[in-house]
Parts: C-alpha cells; sequence; structure tokens
C-alpha cells in the first residue's frame, strides 16, 4: 500500500467528500495553544456558506462565527477536541453575506502515530427544524 502524503491526497477522500450531501470541513490541528487551520472545504460548503474555498483556506473556522454563536457550545467543541473526543453540537453560524443559520455539526479528530493531525466537520443547516 501506497503512503499518502496527507489524508486529502487520497482519491477516496476527495470523492466521499464532494458526493456528501453535507458540508464537509477539514483543518489541520493546532499546536498547544494554537488554531486549526482550515486545508480543505466541499462544494456544499460553499453553497450553504457563500464562501470560496479560496476564501477559507488556511483561515480558521471561527469566521463563520458571530454576534448569537452560543459561547458554551464552542468552549464544549474546544475542549472536547483537545481531549480526542467527537464533538457534536448546534449554534448559530453567519453566511458570507451576514445572515445568520442554525447550524448542527460534529467534529471528530483523525490521528496519526498517535497525535491528532487534523479534525474532520461535516455541518448541516438546521434552520427550518
Amino acid at each position: 500500500m501506497q503512503q499518502q502524503d496527507t489524508p486529502l491526497d487520497s482519491p477516496l477522500f476527495e470523492a466521499l467528500a464532494e458526493l456528501s450531501f453535507e458540508s464537509v470541513m477539514v483543518t489541520r490541528a493546532g499546536g498547544p495553544g494554537g488554531d486549526p487551520e482550515v486545508v480543505y472545504v466541499n462544494a456544499r460548503f460553499t453553497e450553504l456558506t457563500g464562501y470560496r474555498a479560496d476564501e477559507v483556506i488556511g483561515g480558521t473556522p471561527g469566521l463563520l462565527q458571530g454576534p448569537d454563536t452560543d459561547t458554551s457550545v464552542t468552549k464544549r467543541l474546544a475542549d472536547d477536541i483537545s481531549n480526542g473526543r467527537t464533538f457534536h453540537g448546534q449554534t448559530v453560524n453567519y453566511r458570507k453575506d451576514g445572515t445568520p443559520f442554525e447550524i448542527e455539526w460534529k467534529v471528530t479528530p483523525v490521528s496519526a502515530d498517535g497525535q491528532t493531525t487534523y479534525h474532520v466537520a461535516v455541518q448541516r443547516d438546521v434552520t427550518e427544524r
């Protein structure tokens, strides 16, 4: 089996993410106290948020947060991922044009050699619920 440079280099990963009905974001895990860095978003992310991939790659997922984002939920997210747990939550995020939407999402760590290297987030708009 050929070793991939990153999990994102896998044709299987790309096919799964691009065929997903939900928004997918992958971040490189930050160091101790460091912020995660967006390294991938799928087309559904762009449809949901209005942000193109080139506008978010290299940034942080925090760009989707705003005044009505529940900080207790984002604190729980930070606690879960820093402790290697899968997070599942719901809060308000914001599109590029500033309109709020209710989001439900899961974030799970991806580990290599015992260290978390990436986080995969799957998000969906639940505003209509």
